[in-house]
């Protein structure tokens, strides 16, 4: 025990961090600093490929989202409002109210804010309809019949307004103003799922303490082979996600990888707890047959 102590902590968690077997010798060595520290760094690698991909990207996919609402824009409603400028990021030009309505849906240039629109952001909504695209003087108002709704500023953009792909248009603005609200999110998204997959795997492997499978001591060592065990499918899943960025591909490799670690870590402590158990019975029953 003292002379694994001896080794690097780097080194340490890169021998535990290889293999099962190397999890089950080394998961004595780690103090709760190391463990916490361990758990941080793996998590910032797991957090890499999405924070590239993100910074990378230029706009969202905004159908996705409010699908009904996109859809409602037309080549009648663009060609109306090619009159318009954006300067400075305001609304300039053209006519102080134009409209055109469908049904419950609703699109319309509204400088002089006629329309009241209720709600908090992220579920704004056009009284009186169920999809609105709304261009005011400092922002547009867009809300879909699925309860969500939006402002979304202009920015700093200059020049002609052209809505021709509307979708793209909005989908910009709408992820240049939410992105870091996007990246919070998702990170700490990933964060709760690392720290419940870790706490429940550590407490899992704790619970064999009582009945003496794995031969683990305390709560600390359970912790250090849950972290140690997660690191490889870490890496794992932080490569694929920098070769193609999928955010539902790269959580489903760490979790069966971290899954399936434990499993074999596991597996080498119950069969080196049985084999230390043989011997130990082998050795009291020859010391039984030598009195």
């Amino acid at each position: 025990m003292k002379a694994l102590q001896n080794d690097r902590f780097m080194a340490r968690f890169l021998k535990a961090a290889v293999s099962p077997a190397g999890v089950c010798r080394y998961r004595k060595t780690f103090s709760w600093f190391e463990i916490f520290f361990l758990f941080v760094f793996l998590t910032s690698c797991l957090m890499v490929p999405f924070t590239i991909s993100f910074l990378k990207m230029d706009r969202f996919h905004i159908g996705s989202l409010m699908p009904s609402a996109i859809q409602a824009g037309n080549e009648r409603f663009a060609g109306q409002l090619k009159d318009y400028q954006l300067t400075n990021g305001k609304l300039t030009g053209g006519k102080s109210f134009y409209r055109i309505e469908k049904g419950r849906t609703l699109l319309a240039v509204d400088m002089k804010r006629e329309y009241n629109i209720s709600g908090e952001n992220g579920r704004l909504k056009v009284n009186g309809y169920e999809n609105a695209v709304i261009f005011q003087p400092d922002y547009l108002i867009i809300s879909d019949q699925n309860g969500t709704g939006f402002s979304v500023r202009y920015g700093k953009k200059d020049g002609k307004l052209d809505i021709s792909d509307m979708e793209a248009f909005i989908g910009r603005l709408w992820f240049a103003q939410y992105k870091p609200m996007i990246m919070m999110l998702a990170c700490s998204a990933i964060f709760i799922i690392q720290l419940v997959l870790t706490a429940v795997i550590a407490g899992g492997i704790w619970i064999t303490k009582a009945s003496n499978m794995s031969g683990i001591a305390s709560f600390k060592e359970a912790a250090a082979a849950a972290v140690s065990g997660s690191a490889v499918p870490v890496f794992a899943a932080a490569t694929a996600g920098l070769i193609h960025f999928d955010f539902t591909a790269v959580l489903l490799i760490h979790s069966c990888g971290v899954i399936l670690m434990i499993s074999f870590t596991f597996r080498h402590l119950y069969k080196t707890r049985h084999h230390n158990g043989k011997l130990q019975s082998g050795g009291n029953h020859g010391k039984s047959a030598a009195i």
